[in-house]
């Protein structure tokens, strides 16, 4: 049985209830000062065990358990009861801390004793911290990546590590920090369209469009020799709709750029000296679409950012200067069942994100199955949930842990355990009744090109893999050479090499009539920035090309959006600071 929603609902949800008024701006500043202060915490958390040897060091499981139950902790205490009081407030994103290749969702339950590649973090591994909240369904979700050092030195309040990073490495970090800077910068011209360089300008006049943002990311991804990685995006969210559930609802008037492998596609055939004849005028030409059309379900690139939307800006890069071939840099999707897939070398991590889907109805016959869907139903939202959200000892009592010690907690975190593996059992019976989707966790891969064009594809763009859902009309992945999502993955299990990937994700909003500026527009940073993430200490071989007009156009944007007086008005939102830590 579906769910029907009535337009007059719709209307509500989705046009009503975005409208950015001042109640809606201090839920969105909230949100957003709870995840900056959750990424202060864990980031101090790695650097005093890893860096500063202060203290025993978490692995990856204890990180992400901690780092939520901060998260859960600290939304207890916000909105309570009366005027102000919310329906919903809760975790957006869980927890996760994905290591060098691993692409997205890696937060391993505490019980999860077979993740033994990633429990403890190793010298020069690039560590992605993900994570988000919402507040009333206000949503601020963030991304960082930093590096692992030597044991550095603490000097003047500040960690200095003994040397940058360097390498392919150090290249996509500072890809992904220029890129996601370039387009918050790129948002907040939307705000003030005549500071727009006018390089810029396009047919449609002085605006930001989608186009815009693809072009700007893509010439930056390219002079530091990396590749944006599919899955990457720039779209608007609404109220109770960030992206938590891409692939599995179409959401009606999808507004964004998404980064797909069929945008690597042409590029790559152009560069590959014996393809030039499958390419033909109309392959060169764009596939997202022509024209307006902001009621379609279908990304496109012909959009225009205006001002009164919020943003999430998703970008995440992989470098391929160390292959001297023509190749594709895609994902690979770890089996859901086993944490692993054929071969031998293969990560072994199992998904442990849900998200539960109430257009889906269904009477479980195993009581553990609907003991654990009543839970799910009861505590969470659309969000995406981990089962140690659904324990009695969860949050766990940070400020126990910090005071008297790990030992402290350990009766908390075994119960913790117990509990999870008491809702696994029912888990199986409400995933294969598609009451709840798996968030599965993903590596980065580089596959030779020659590799696709010299495969056998005998079921054409037919074989679409159900077990991976993607945005409508980005099913198939190679769309000029027909190769199909389900030969794509046949391909990745022996020709490819995993690649490490950075990944930096903000929120913004545009407002158009800021509070703090005596009514001049501003763009609000709710996540990232120099106070939270603040990129890593690296070196790259590579730089912009000042001699490009794109790039001097690029350079005098981000110095207007550092102008405070006369320039773009970005203003971050601050973490609160810590006390217990």
């Amino acid at each position: 049985m579906e769910l029907a929603v009535a337009p007059q609902d719709q209307d509500i949800l989705l046009r009503t209830k975005n409208v950015i008024n001042e109640s809606v701006l201090n839920k969105y500043r909230l949100a957003g000062q709870v995840s900056q202060t959750a990424l202060t915490y864990l980031t101090k958390l790695i650097n005093d065990s890893y860096h500063l040897n202060q203290g025993p060091k978490l692995t990856t499981a204890e990180l992400c358990l901690v780092g939520d139950s901060f998260l859960a902790s600290y939304l207890e205490n916000v909105y309570k009861s009366g005027v102000n009081s919310v329906n919903e407030k809760g975790i957006a994103q869980p927890v996760t801390i994905d290591v060098n290749s691993v692409n997205g969702g890696f937060g391993p339950e505490i019980d999860d004793e077979e993740s033994k590649n990633f429990q403890y973090f190793e010298i020069g591994d690039i560590v992605t911290i993900s994570l988000g909240c919402h507040i009333d369904g206000y949503t601020a979700n963030l991304s960082h990546t930093l590096v692992i050092y030597p044991p550095g030195e603490e000097k003047d309040g500040e960690l200095r590590p003994t040397g940058p990073l360097l390498g392919n490495k150090a290249d996509t970090i500072i890809a992904a920090h220029i890129a996601n800077e370039a387009v918050i910068n790129l948002l907040g011209a939307a705000l003030t369209p005549e500071k727009l360089p006018s390089i810029f300008n396009n047919n449609v006049g002085s605006v930001v469009t989608g186009s815009l943002i693809r072009q700007i990311v893509d010439e930056i991804a390219t002079n530091f020799k990396c590749v944006v990685v599919p899955g990457s995006r720039v779209r608007r969210i609404r109220r109770f709709l960030a992206g938590q559930s891409e692939g599995v609802v179409a959401e009606k008037e999808y507004k964004g750029v998404v980064w797909s492998e069929a945008d690597q596609e042409a590029s790559l055939l152009e560069k590959a000296s014996t393809s030039q004849e499958l390419i033909t005028l109309s392959d060169k030409q764009n596939l997202r679409g022509k024209g307006i059309n902001q009621v379609s379900a279908i990304p496109t690139d012909d959009f225009v950012v205006t001002p009164g939307e919020v943003y999430i800006v998703d970008l995440k890069l992989a470098s391929i200067a160390e292959f001297n071939e023509v190749g594709l840099v895609t994902l690979e999707t770890l089996d859901g069942y086993t944490g692993k897939n054929h071969d031998k070398d293969s990560i072994n991590i199992k998904p442990s994100i849900f998200v539960r889907d109430f257009a889906i109805q269904h009477t479980l016959k195993l009581r553990t199955s609907r003991q654990t869907l009543n839970k799910i139903d009861k505590t969470r939202s659309v969000y995406p949930f981990k089962l140690a959200h659904l324990s009695e000892k969860f949050p766990l009592d940070l400020k126990k842990l910090h005071v008297e010690g790990p030992e402290s907690i350990k009766s908390d975190i075994d119960l913790v355990k117990k509990e999870i593996r008491n809702a696994r059992l029912g888990l199986s019976e409400i995933i294969n009744h598609h009451l709840a989707a798996t968030k599965n966790v993903q590596v980065v891969k580089f596959l030779p090109l020659h590799h696709i064009l010299n495969t056998a594809n005998p079921t054409g763009t037919h074989g679409f893999d159900a077990a991976n859902p993607t945005l409508p009309g980005l099913e198939l992945p190679l769309p000029r050479l027909g190769v199909s999502s389900l030969k794509l993955k046949a391909l990745l299990k022996k020709n490819s090499i995993v690649i490490p990937v950075a990944r930096e994700q903000s929120t913004v909003v545009l407002v158009q009539q800021g509070i703090s500026t005596g009514g001049r527009p501003e763009l609000l940073r709710l996540t990232g920035g120099s106070k939270t993430s603040k990129p890593s200490w690296v070196h790259s071989n590579y730089q912009l090309d000042e001699s490009k007009d794109i790039i001097k156009s690029l350079l005098q944007l981000i110095k207007l959006g550092q102008d405070k007086r006369f320039g773009i008005n970005i203003r971050e939102t601050q973490p609160v600071k810590l006390e217990h830590v």
